[in-house]
């Protein structure tokens, strides 16, 4: 999907909704330039903190000159200039994560105009503008901490910042008084070189992975559907001698957000119709492992001002969920999202003061007994505004049902029956699968019909005695595993069968010599939820 990710950004939404949208804006990243760490701080390695920061390219590659006005550095501000933001992320075990806190971004007071590069022929035009085809191009040491300012003042969608009462307004240390709200920029100083940069605890760091660096231009009316190109990534070589990192760009640029270089993962973007902006959703889907699949979701808002409040995924009703889980980037475990599961959807809430606003990446993940089927999930906003308070994006969500869990088993533990994948219609190796007590002999069990029996020892019959079949002894290896082929054969009628399976072992609470599994309505060929 992340290979043709311009189409998922470029909608064919006509233009004229967007409240400022200029037409022939356009603006593109086209490489991240270097990456470098600007020093540590906190408490003894490997427990403190480093700071980093990008170099960024982009272009004008629009059809109109953009005005860029900063005002001058001492004196009253303008804001009609590009805000660049910035994060790092690292891709280990089978997740991608944003590894940087909530970073300042840079404010781009001046445009050089330069010539050259990938931009074409840079055009002549006015003064303070940002000129057709001219490139603009920054080191990472370029971007010190007296032009990068809090991501929250800016408005990503509409790409507009007040600077009255903004941080620059007020400086750092604050002034207090008229000086603080006067539109005319403050001081800012600190003897501290990670401050207001990048910063990536150092544990972070150590994890092994592959690091990606991503830079992003905000430009004030830009249409929604020309910033495809707005974001652009590349990989960072992270390297620890002793208590010391240091980075290294490597790999190729591209023009996309880090989240669509998350290996094997489809991505998706979605947006607020014309009245906000676009979040971006990882899915990466791995299994079954004993009829569990793994779920991995992440969600990048790339230029929403409302923020998210919500994700809400749907579940069949009788789908079992387990191993929930939530990362953000604070570290903060007194703010973490709550899951919440109820009839129809699994759903992760957010406290109050923990968002998900732009240039930020959050991560759930869960097991599931029901196998992925393209469809979507909802985000809610977090603040109101124009627009829907729920946001639709394309995901891989649970939604194929094909062994419905019915009735639980009995034993110390009770052996746990599944199957190795769908009972999809034709399926040459399906198979039923019971994990428990190593080397037991096991009676696979089925029936056409269901019943509800107490046997004693708290276990329960759930096959019809009516209309049983029974296989031979299986035994299991010396895992606990045992396994019973059901081919499938094409042409066959959907139909249910209903499993269960017993273990014999000694001392089991079934006669005293026996454990009853767990048991399951097997919808072969059935499709969706039951």
């Amino acid at each position: 999907m992340h290979k043709s990710l311009a189409i998922v950004l470029c909608s064919a939404l006509p233009l004229a909704a967007q409240s400022n949208a200029i037409p022939g804006v356009d603006v593109n990243t086209y490489d991240l330039g270097d990456a470098t760490v600007y020093g540590r701080r906190g408490p003894a390695f490997p427990n403190g903190e480093v700071g980093w920061n990008l170099g960024h390219s982009m272009c004008n590659s629009g059809t109109v000159a953009i005005p860029w006005t900063g005002g001058a550095f001492n004196g009253v501000m303008l804001p009609t200039y590009p805000k660049i933001a910035s994060l790092m992320a690292r891709e280990s075990n089978g997740r991608m994560v944003q590894i940087s806190g909530k970073s300042f971004c840079k404010h781009s007071r001046q445009a050089f105009n330069f010539s050259g590069g990938p931009c074409g022929t840079c055009q002549s035009g006015a003064a303070n503008t940002w000129r057709v085809n001219c490139s603009d191009i920054y080191s990472s040491g370029f971007s010190g901490l007296s032009s990068l300012g809090p991501t929250d003042e800016i408005d990503p969608w509409l790409g507009t910042w007040n600077p009255v009462g903004s941080y620059f307004d007020r400086g750092d240390p604050a002034v207090s008084g008229p000086g603080a709200t006067d539109g005319i920029r403050s001081p800012i100083t600190s003897s501290d070189p990670t401050y207001n940069r990048m910063i990536v605890p150092e544990r972070e760091l150590l994890v092994p992975g592959t690091f990606w660096g991503q830079v992003q231009v905000s430009v004030i009316g830009e249409p929604g559907q020309n910033r495809a190109n707005n974001a652009t990534s590349r990989a960072i070589l992270v390297t620890n001698t002793g208590a010391t990192f240091s980075g290294s760009i490597t790999g190729t640029a591209a023009q996309l957000p880090v989240l669509a270089r998350w290996t094997g993962a489809t991505v998706a973007t979605g947006r607020n119709g014309l009245d906000d902006g676009h979040f971006m959703v990882g899915c990466k889907v791995t299994g079954p492992v004993d009829g569990f699949w793994h779920y991995e979701i992440a969600v990048h808002n790339l230029d929403n001002a409302s923020g998210a409040a919500a994700l809400r995924i749907p579940l069949c009703a009788t789908a079992r969920v387990r191993n929930t889980g939530f990362r953000d980037i604070d570290g903060n475990a007194l703010n973490e999202w709550q899951v919440n599961r109820t009839s129809n959807e699994l759903a992760w809430l957010a406290p109050a003061g923990n968002s998900l606003d732009w240039n930020t990446i959050y991560n759930v993940w869960f097991d599931c007994d029901t196998a992925p089927v393209a469809g979507s999930l909802a985000i809610d906003r977090a603040r109101l505004g124009p627009g829907a308070l729920s946001i639709a994006v394309g995901a891989q969500v649970p939604g194929e049902l094909g062994q419905e869990f019915v009735a639980a088993g009995c034993g110390n533990p009770a052996p746990e029956l599944f199957s190795n994948g769908l009972p999809t219609v034709p399926n040459a190796t399906y198979a039923l699968q019971v994990r428990g007590t190593a080397s037991a002999a096991n009676l696979f069990a089925l029936s056409f019909g269901s019943a509800s029996g107490q046997l004693g020892g708290g276990c329960v019959q759930l096959l019809d005695g009516n209309q049983l079949l029974g296989t031979q002894l299986v035994f299991a290896d010396p895992a606990g595993l045992a396994s019973f082929a059901v081919p499938i054969p094409a042409g066959m009628a959907p139909i249910d069968l209903f499993g269960q399976v017993v273990q014999f072992v000694p001392g089991g609470p079934l006669f005293g010599g026996a454990a009853l599994s767990n048991g399951l309505r097997l919808r072969l060929g059935g499709l969706g939820c039951p």
